[in-house]
C-alpha cells in the first residue's frame, strides 16, 4: 500500500471511530439518560473516542503529540472499567457492587502506575511521522486493561448464551461489536512486536462502532423510540459521509505530495476543501433520503392519496386507510407514531421529536385526511339531516294517524260497555294494546328535546322496585323525563324475559347503567340490528321500544348498546358521557 495513502486510511479510520463514538455518547445520555447503565454506556463511549484521538494524533502532528498521547493511553484501564461496570449491571448481577470497587480500583491504580512510570513513547515508524509504542510499565498497563476487557466479555458471552429473548439478543450485539474493536487494536501492537507491516486491523475499528449502532437499531436498545434510532444512523451515516469525502478530497493531495510554497499550499488546501463539500452534499442528501425517506412529497403523492382516502366510508376506515398510507410513505414500523382522526378533525401523535422536514410530511399528510374527515362529516349530517326530515315527516303522519285512530277505538270502547263481559274484557286488551303502539310510534318519531340537568341515579331507581347497584352520590346529566322513558322500556323488557333483574351503574371515563336479566338472552341472528324498529318483540310488546331508547341515548349524545356481563344472560348498557 503507498505510504500516504495508508496514513491518510488510518487517519480517516481512528478520526471516524472517534466522532461516531462520542456521537454515540451523546446520543445515550440525550435519549437514555434516566435508564440504568446511560451514564457508563456513555463514558465507556466518550473513554473510547478519546483514546482513538489520542492514537491518530502521533500520525497527524508527529513526535510533538507525546505529552497528549501518553497520559491519555495511560488512562486506557478505566475505560476499561467502565465496560465491566456496565456488563455487570446489564447482566442485573448481585455481586455488581464489589466487582465494580474492584474494577474501578485495579483501573485506578494502573492508571497512577502508568502516570508516574511513563507507559511508553512516540516514535516515527513504518512512514508514519508518530506511532505509539510501549514501555515495560506500559505493557502492564494495557494488560490489566485487556484483562478487564475480558472480563467484561466472558459475562457478555454467558449472558448471550444462557438469556433468551431481547437481554440476549442485546449481549450478543455488544459481544460481536466489542469482539470487532479488540481484533481491531491488535493493530496497533505492530510495532512493539517487531511487525514490519503496516497495521491494517486498524481499519476495522469504524466496524467496531456501526456493530454496536446495529445492536442499538435492531434490538432496540435502552427502548430508543424510532426517531432516536434512526438520528443515531443518521448521525453515523453523516459520520461516515464526512470521512469519505474528507478521505477522498484529499486523496490527490496526498498522491501529489505537499505543494512547495505559501500560495501553492493555500490552493491545494482550498481545492481539497471545496471538493469536499461537494462530494459531502450528495452523499448527505443520500443519508438523508435512506434514513427519513419520504420527506418529499410530489403532486402525484397528492393526489393518489386524495383518490384513496375518498373511498373510506366512515372514521374507522379512514383512520386505517390513512395511518396505512404515511406508515408506508414515511417507512415506519406499525404501531410507531400515527395520526387520530376524531370528527373532522386530525391530529398527529409521536411526532414531536421527527425531523423537521419528516414531521412538515405527516402535517402535509393530516390536512389531506383531513379534507377527507370533513367530507365524511359533511355527508353524515346529510344523511342525518335526511333522516331527521324523515322522522319528522313520519311524526306528522303518525299524529294524523293516532287522531284518526283514537276516535274510533274510544268509540269502539264505548260500543263494548253492553258486551258480555268476556267480550268486553278482550275487546278492552286489544284496545289498550293499539293505543299503546300509537303512542310508542309517536314516540319513535317525535324530535326528541332534552333539557339535562343532574340526577343523582339512587333516588331515581328507588320509583322501579328491581335491585340496584348504584354510589349513593352518583350523578347524570340527563333529562328526568326522557332518562325515566328509557329505563322503564328496558326494565319492562327484563321483567318480561327474565325473573331476576337489576340495575348496575358505574362512574368512570363515562357514566354506565346496565340492566340485566336472566332471562334467554339475544338471538344472534338479530343482535346487529337490535335496536332497529320491530326488528325484537317481547311478549306484549310493540317492537318500538328499544328503537326509543335509542332516540332518547341520541339526543342526550349518549349510545345505548348489548355488552356481556359476568352471571347475567342479557345486559343493556346507557353510557352518557361527561361533558369536557
Amino acid at each position: 500500500m503507498d505510504t500516504a495513502i495508508g496514513i491518510t486510511a488510518y487517519v480517516g479510520a481512528l478520526t471516524l471511530t472517534a466522532i461516531a463514538s462520542l456521537l454515540l455518547g451523546g446520543f445515550v445520555l440525550m435519549r437514555a439518560r434516566k435508564l440504568p447503565g446511560s451514564s457508563l454506556l456513555a463514558a465507556f463511549l466518550a473513554g473510547v473516542g478519546i483514546w482513538s484521538i489520542a492514537q491518530v494524533a502521533p500520525a497527524v502532528i508527529g513526535l510533538r503529540a507525546g505529552p497528549f498521547t501518553v497520559p491519555l493511553i495511560a488512562l486506557s484501564p478505566l475505560p476499561a472499567a467502565a465496560f465491566v461496570h456496565l456488563v455487570f449491571a446489564f447482566a442485573l448481577c448481585g455481586s455488581l457492587r464489589p466487582v465494580a470497587l474492584a474494577s474501578y480500583a485495579l483501573a485506578s491504580f494502573a492508571a497512577l502506575v502508568g502516570l508516574f512510570f511513563r507507559v511508553g513513547e512516540v516514535i516515527p515508524w513504518h512512514g508514519f511521522a508518530g506511532f505509539f509504542v510501549p514501555s515495560p510499565v506500559g505493557w502492564g498497563v494495557l494488560g490489566v486493561a485487556a484483562v478487564l476487557s475480558v472480563a467484561g466479555h466472558l459475562r457478555l458471552l454467558r449472558i448471550w448464551r444462557r438469556q433468551a429473548g431481547l437481554q440476549g439478543q442485546q449481549a450478543g450485539a455488544v459481544f460481536i461489536s466489542s469482539l470487532l474493536g479488540l481484533a481491531a487494536l491488535s493493530g496497533f501492537a505492530f510495532p512493539a512486536f517487531g511487525i514490519d507491516a503496516y497495521p491494517w486491523p486498524v481499519l476495522l475499528l469504524p466496524l467496531y462502532s456501526v456493530a454496536l449502532v446495529y445492536g442499538i437499531v435492531r434490538h432496540n436498545f435502552m427502548l430508543a423510540d424510532v426517531w432516536a434510532r434512526r438520528a443515531l444512523v443518521w448521525l453515523l451515516l453523516i459520520a461516515g459521509a464526512g470521512g469519505a469525502s474528507v478521505f477522498i478530497a484529499a486523496l490527490p493531495l496526498a498522491l501529489a505530495d505537499r505543494p512547495v510554497g505559501f500560495l501553492a499550499t493555500w490552493t491545494a488546501l482550498a481545492a481539497t476543501l471545496m471538493l469536499g463539500l461537494a462530494i459531502l452534499t450528495p452523499l448527505k442528501r443520500m443519508a438523508d433520503r435512506f434514513v427519513f425517506p419520504g420527506a418529499r412529497i410530489e403532486e402525484a403523492d397528492i393526489a393518489g392519496w386524495r383518490d384513496l382516502l375518498a373511498q373510506a366510508s366512515d372514521e374507522t376506515e379512514l383512520t386505517a386507510m390513512a395511518n396505512e398510507l404515511l406508515q408506508r410513505h414515511l417507512a415506519l414500523p406499525a404501531g410507531g407514531p400515527d395520526l387520530r382522526i376524531d370528527g373532522d378533525s386530525v391530529s398527529l401523535r409521536g411526532w414531536e421529536d421527527a425531523p423537521a422536514a419528516t414531521r412538515h410530511a405527516a402535517e402535509r399528510f393530516a390536512e389531506i385526511a383531513a379534507e377527507s374527515a370533513r367530507r365524511l362529516s359533511s355527508a353524515r349530517r346529510l344523511v342525518d339531516a335526511e333522516r331527521e326530515a324523515r322522522l319528522a315527516e313520519l311524526g306528522a303522519l303518525a299524529a294524523t294517524v293516532a287522531h284518526d285512530l283514537r276516535n274510533p277505538l274510544g268509540i269502539v270502547q264505548m260500543a263494548a260497555t253492553a258486551a258480555p263481559p268476556g267480550v268486553r274484557a278482550e275487546i278492552g286488551e286489544q284496545v289498550a294494546r293499539m293505543n299503546a303502539l300509537v303512542t310508542d310510534i309517536l314516540d319513535y318519531a317525535r324530535a326528541w328535546t332534552v333539557a339535562p340537568r343532574p340526577l343523582r341515579l339512587s333516588e331515581l331507581l328507588t320509583s322501579f322496585g328491581v335491585d340496584t347497584q348504584v354510589p349513593p352520590d352518583l350523578e347524570v346529566m340527563a333529562d328526568r323525563m326522557a332518562l325515566v322513558r328509557a329505563l322503564t322500556n328496558l326494565i319492562d323488557n327484563a321483567r318480561a324475559m327474565g325473573t331476576q333483574v337489576s340495575v348496575i351503574a358505574e362512574d368512570g371515563r363515562a357514566v354506565t347503567i346496565d340492566v340485566c336479566d336472566d332471562g334467554p338472552g339475544i338471538a344472534p341472528e338479530i343482535a346487529a340490528n337490535l335496536f332497529r324498529p320491530f326488528v325484537s318483540r317481547r311478549p306484549g310488546g310493540t317492537g318500538l321500544g328499544l328503537a326509543i331508547v335509542r332516540r332518547i341515548m341520541e339526543a342526550h349524545g349518549g349510545t345505548v348498546t348489548l355488552v356481556d356481563r359476568p352471571g347475567w344472560s342479557t345486559c343493556f348498557r346507557l353510557t352518557f358521557e361527561r361533558a369536557l
